[in-house]
């Protein structure tokens, strides 16, 4: 390899990188490093400042990037020495500060060399001629030195620190302090710094506190935070500062405000606890001082709280043990109970929170001030000098119940409640006091935090003063009719279950489910109704426990079958009360059900593992329940009941095992196809002795298929199945869904069904799926001698089939897509099927949903980037009312993807979208507005994106305003009024004022009209809208 060639075409070319040939030469030990630098001779000697520039950097570029292991130890030492000569030169720096850098990380770069590099670039360089980039090399080659030569740099001892401070003296650039901050930190810890403590202090604490304001779209990212916490770890890094620091830290309480008053006491927090007890006493009473001020009198809360932490390091630093605390702790605690004697006024919250502060910072101080506050609280509670002052004075007690609580049960902590018995000596005065609360309006919330946090510190309470305890927030979820007072009993007996699950099961399910009726309340008894829908929302809160959740599955299902004597036959139909009595047992059956299944899906949500035991026991019951009143016509065939059951059904599917699914799906089809349902009910003596999918099948009987369908969308795609034939049990499936199905609401639960059978079978059908498409296109869709529905049913089946293949992204999908788009031509011949075929798209824009479909990534881009080119090109070819049904199409698929993809093309789609706002449907006028919403809150930096909002934001303002007010003769729905007038408050965010100014009176006077819509709802965004067009051009 001709060295000197590469390297002469390299520099000629100002290419200072390495080509890879050299690089493999040296790395296979072809070429030699000393070779590379004897090549370099001419450049690297040169007189001419920027030949010898790139010779050098050549030089160190190399080095970076060749193997470290081939630059052996003689190689190594003659780079030092040429680096080392050549730091006096100024234009030569940079690279020999990079060359160097590198060889402080090999392995043959020893500790000599380190010091030997340290005192050359002390000696040579002089850091205030450089500018920022240099002096961070500087910076990164100290730290490669220190991080892996630290003990040859502790040998240099007082020369080493002195030359350190003075070399990083005077820095101000946040990128180099940043690490400059973190070298310090290193070497205040690990070096001998006591007598040098001075200067170190110079180079740190000048820069306390940092005020830095990152410039506008900074690259490098730094903020003031950054730097603030770097520079706090520094100052809390050495005790030997405190005699300087302290002083310091009590002259800036005078005079920093805002965010450099809490930095000051974040730091403080930070440094109390490295400085000592002996260095802090000394002037402890100061420091509580200035903290005191902004604990009391700050109305700033992050300000507040980071004063509240530096007290917390304060008393911890001054009371780290048992002993009993004197001084200062004693006349804090002491200047809060005076304060406290007034608990109504606003200093009395932080005086609560100073006593909590303390009993977190030491178990002596906290001792102590528990016991001294407790005595006087229970005192002014149980005789108020004023009625009102018993909710703050509870309030405080709760406030140090919680302070315990978060100290006893953290995982962090060492202290338990059974080591200090800080609490134990007022029990009873405490439980005196919580119970009185629990029984007393205006008191009960704040009683409500202080059991909740008692019943969590471990033995503090005895079995029977929880239960005593419990029968109270018993009383009150049951009797108070508080909205807000409940929802916090609620809360606070779920914190109970998870301690004392037993007690909750024994004495406030019992109680809730006694005072479920046993029978739906009349329609116009409200109050019963709102009643045992609240007790509902309690339960579905407390049973998520697993000890808990047997007994909502038994009680539950008991409840249901109570309810299945409500028959159709009872109801006379010319008699209105009969009627309701029917819909209020419907929809008292419908809230147990939705209350299971809200438990169900936490269950799942927080993974519980107890869950699938609760199969076998709960799935058999609903589906009896449905079974048995189709047969004698009871309430759960009714539709609103079996859709609500499948979801339950569909989602206990999906959390069983393979092989438990598999018995399940056997069990489903011998029921389902053969007629043998003795496996998936639980009382055989009501169960259909027949297939719902049989010839003559009732109506009600066909409606069984939702559960059917529940069963395979939970399926899991590797279970086996009990049939060999994919393809015939899928023919059969549509076959029943074109031909045999009542209605849409049994035609859309087999469509589901089929989609999801192909979605998750698909590797078992893949041989026959392109035949049984064009099967069902040529004979079910193609077919004009057949009806009309027949036709729109058959493609249904085909787009479903088609949604399901593209979650997979298989090609079959695309081709089978292009054959709908091609028959949105045909408007003219049949424009009802064409209409229909047109907002068919939207089964394709459903994506997965929330199902349990299998999905690939980035499958909803592949489609539409598939579809949308030929839906806009057809759109181009048609003409008159031809192009409407392209429209459609394009706005019934938007749901599909994201605003991101539709910014990528925001030319070509925002007239689209556009246009898209005044078709007739509200429905696909709700896909565009939702779109162009989105693409208005996700507008990018973009010039394109930019120019194409503004010059299309009048026409945008116009058509939205005509979606957001009720018009005769304008189909319309309360849903795009309410997102119409929730984009339109978009605009003045988003669009510059004067492109709209004009149209500003307009929209405030068309708002009015909004203002008078029907619905509280639309009359809210409303309101919202217009009093941000009211300030839209307005000056700040």
């Amino acid at each position: 390899m001709d060295v000197a060639r590469i390297v002469r075409t390299q520099i000629s070319t100002a290419e200072l990188n390495p080509p890879q040939e050299l690089v493999d030469g040296v790395n296979n030990g072809q070429v030699g490093l000393l070779e590379i630098v004897k090549a370099l001779g001419e450049y690297l000697t040169s007189t001419e400042d920027e030949v010898r520039l790139k010779g050098l950097t050549f030089l160190s570029n190399t080095l970076k990037i060749v193997n470290p292991t081939k630059i052996n130890r003689q190689a190594t030492q003659t780079l030092i020495k040429f680096y080392l000569s050549k730091l006096d030169d100024f234009d030569s720096l940079p690279p020999a500060l990079g060359g160097l850098t590198v060889l402080s990380k090999l392995s043959t770069f020893d500790d000599d060399a380190a010091i030997e590099v340290y005192k050359g670039v002390v000696e040579n360089v002089n850091m205030k001629a450089y500018i920022q980039a240099t002096r961070h090399m500087v910076y990164v080659l100290f730290d490669s030195l220190l991080a892996t030569h630290r003990s040859a740099l502790k040998s240099m001892g007082t020369s080493f620190l002195n030359s350190y401070t003075k070399m990083v003296d005077g820095e101000k650039d946040p990128r180099n302090l940043m690490l400059l901050f973190s070298i310090d930190r290193v070497i205040l810890l690990e070096f001998d710094v006591k007598d040098h403590i001075e200067d170190f202090f110079d180079i740190t604490f000048c820069y306390f506190p940092i005020t830095f304001r990152p410039p506008p779209n900074d690259p490098y990212g730094i903020t003031a935070d950054d730097l603030k916490l770097a520079l706090r770890a520094c100052m809390a890094s050495s005790p030997y500062f405190a005699r300087m620091a302290i002083p310091l830290f009590l002259e800036k309480f005078a005079t920093l405000t805002g965010p450099s008053m809490k930095d000051l006491q974040l730091s403080i927090a930070a440094c109390l606890p490295v400085y000592g007890a002996e260095a802090v006493r000394e002037r402890a009473g100061e420091l509580w001082e200035g903290i005191k001020t902004e604990i009391l009198y700050s109305s700033d809360t992050s300000i507040e709280a980071a004063a509240l932490s530096a007290l917390e390091s304060l008393i911890r630093t001054l009371y780290p043990t048992d002993q009993s605390p004197a001084g200062l702790a004693q006349d804090i605690i002491k200047e809060c109970l005076e304060i406290l004697n007034e608990p109504d006024k606003t200093q009395a919250v932080a005086a609560t929170k100073i006593l909590a502060d303390i009993f977190r910072s030491s178990p002596s101080a906290g001792k102590f001030a528990l016991s001294q506050a407790f005595p006087q609280l229970f005192r002014q509670f149980n005789s108020p000098s004023v009625p009102s002052h018993r909710a703050p004075i509870l309030s405080t007690i709760s406030s140090l119940l919680l302070a315990a609580q978060s100290v006893y049960t953290s995982p962090d902590s060492q202290r338990t409640s059974r080591q200090e018995q800080s609490l134990e000596p007022y029990l009873q005065g405490i439980l005196d006091v919580l119970r009185e609360g629990l029984r007393t309006d205006g008191l009960k919330l704040p009683a409500l935090q202080g059991c909740t946090a008692c019943v969590q510190i471990p033995g503090l309470w005895a079995k029977e003063d929880v239960e005593d305890v419990v029968r109270g927030l018993d009383d009150i979820l049951i009797n108070d009719e508080d909205p807000e007072i409940r929802l916090e009993v609620v809360k606070a007996l779920t914190t109970f279950s998870s301690t004392h699950p037993t007690i909750i099961e024994s004495l406030t399910l019992p109680l809730l489910f006694h005072n479920l009726p046993e029978s739906a309340p009349t329609s116009e008894d409200h109050i019963s109704r709102d009643k045992y829908r609240s007790i509902l929302s309690s339960l579905q809160e407390l049973c998520v426990q697993t000890a808990l959740f047997q007994t909502l599955v038994i009680r539950m299902t008991t409840k249901l079958d109570l309810l299945s004597s409500t028959k159709d036959s009872d109801v006379n139909m010319g008699k209105t009360s009969n009627f309701d009595d029917r819909e209020c047992s419907i929809a008292y059956s419908w809230d147990l059900l939705h209350t299971l299944q809200g438990v169900i899906n936490t269950k799942i949500k927080e993974k519980h593992g107890d869950l699938i035991r609760y199969f076998d026991q709960l799935v058999p019951r609903l589906i009896s329940l449905v079974v048995a009143d189709i047969a004698k016509g009871g309430i759960y065939r009714d539709r609103r009941l079996i859709g609500l059951i499948a979801k339950i059904i569909e989602n206990l599917v999906w959390e069983l095992s393979a092989e438990h699914q598999s018995k399940w799906i056997q069990a489903m089809y011998a029921a389902y196809e053969q007629g043998h349902w003795d496996k998936v009910v639980h009382d055989k003596s009501k169960s259909l002795c027949a297939s719902p999918f049989r010839t003559g099948a009732t109506s009600h009987e066909q409606d069984l298929v939702a559960l059917y369908s529940a069963s395979i969308q939970g399926m899991k795609a590797d279970v086996s199945l009990p049939f060999s034939s994919m393809t015939e049990y899928l023919s059969s499936k549509m076959h029943w869904t074109i031909n045999v199905a009542q209605d849409q609401w049994q035609t859309q639960w087999a469509l589901d069904m089929i989609c999801a059978f192909v979605n998750k079978r698909e590797p078992d059908l893949r041989d026959s799926l392109e035949t049984t498409l064009e099967n069902v296109w040529s004979k079910e869709v193609q077919d004009t001698a057949k009806e009309l529905k027949h036709m729109q049913r058959g493609l249904s089946v085909y787009l479903y089939i088609i949604k399901a293949l593209a979650l997979l992204r298989q090609p079959l999908a695309y081709s089978a897509s292009e054959r709908v788009i091609d028959i949105l031509s045909l408007s003219n011949l049949d424009p009802d099927f064409v209409a229909y075929a047109a907002s068919g798209f939207s089964i394709l824009a459903q994506g997965k949903g929330k199902s349990h479909l299998t999905a690939k990534l980035l499958f909803a881009q592949k489609l539409w980037n598939f579809v949308l080119p030929r839906l806009i090109e057809g759109d181009k070819d048609a003409s008159g009312t031809g192009r409407l049904v392209y429209l459609v199409a394009f706005a019934s698929l938007l749901p599909l993807v994201p605003a991101s993809l539709c910014l990528a093309d925001l030319n070509t789609i925002l007239p689209l979208i556009l246009r898209s706002l005044s078709l007739p449907d509200p429905q696909q006028r709700s896909n565009a507005i939702i779109a162009l919403t989105s693409i208005l809150e996700t507008a990018t930096d973009s010039k394109e994106v930019d120019k194409a909002i503004h010059s299309h934001a009048e026409t945008m303002v116009d058509s939205l305003l005509t979606s957001a007010i009720k018009q005769d003769g304008i189909p319309t729905s309360a849903k795009v009024r309410s997102i119409s007038l929730s984009c339109l408050a978009i605009f003045p965010d988003v669009i510059r004022f004067e492109n709209l100014h004009k149209h500003k009176a307009i929209v405030i006077k068309q708002l009015g009209k909004a203002l008078d819509d029907p619905l509280r709802n639309v009359r809210k965004e409303a309101v919202e809208c217009r009093a941000k067009w009211y300030r839209y051009g307005n000056a700040v």
